[in-house]
């Protein structure tokens, strides 16, 4: 609801003067002149070209006419983007805003809200295997479980197929030199993690004392 004449008469002339002058040279913003939460839409004639600073004038004046919380995001917007502020004004489109945001105003909140945002981003796949996802593990052999042709066999592939089985010398300060035919054997020895006796291979470093490299 309109609360001052005088600024409604500002904005029309801001956006009268705008549309005599046509598109900027330059740098310019496109403005809805009634706001959208107004009841204005996107059409061509609804919409105006302003510079920077006209725009930002376009949504001071907005929200001193309207006072509601969707003219105070967009005033409280432009202030952050423009690196203004404009006293009280500012200081009130922030209370507006925030208030709006509380209790079942924020309407996140609300029942009917939150139902349309879990039916909008419910999966048609939920709970089931994707058809194509299932056929390409199909032709490819990778099947869950004991059916998995591969099932089992990490520790035989060797080389580049399975860094992990590739063996290990590790050498410790007291214990001497140990070998091990796998990273997994490895771990399983010192009570550390694969991924303890991987990294310190990797990065010729030590694990629980032992310091890891690749066997020649």
């Amino acid at each position: 609801m309109a609360t001052s004449g005088l600024q409604e008469e500002r904005y029309a002339r801001l956006v009268a003067k705008a549309i005599a002058r046509g598109q900027p040279a330059g740098y310019f913003e496109r403005h809805h002149v009634v706001p959208r939460s107004a009841g204005g839409s996107n059409a061509a004639e609804n919409i105006v070209c302003l510079t920077a600073r006209e725009h930002f004038l376009a949504h001071w004046l907005l929200y001193r006419i309207y006072r509601t919380p969707a003219t105070a995001r967009a005033f409280k917007l432009m202030a952050n983007d423009q690196q203004r502020r404009r006293g009280r004004d500012y200081a009130h489109a922030r209370e507006v805003m925030a208030q709006s945001m509380r209790g079942d105003a924020n309407v996140s909140r609300r029942a009917d809200v939150r139902a349309k945002l879990a039916a909008n981003c419910y999966s048609p796949f939920a709970g089931q295997k994707r058809p194509e996802h299932s056929r390409l593990m199909k032709e490819k052999g990778l099947i869950a479980g004991t059916r998995n042709p591969c099932y089992g066999r990490g520790a035989a592939q060797t080389g580049v197929l399975n860094h992990m089985a590739t063996p290990v010398v590790g050498l410790h300060i007291y214990a001497g030199v140990c070998r091990w035919e796998t990273m997994t054997a490895a771990a399983q020895a010192l009570g550390v993690s694969l991924q303890a006796v991987a990294q310190a291979v990797r990065r010729g470093a030590r694990t629980k004392g032992w310091r890891m490299e690749r066997a020649a």
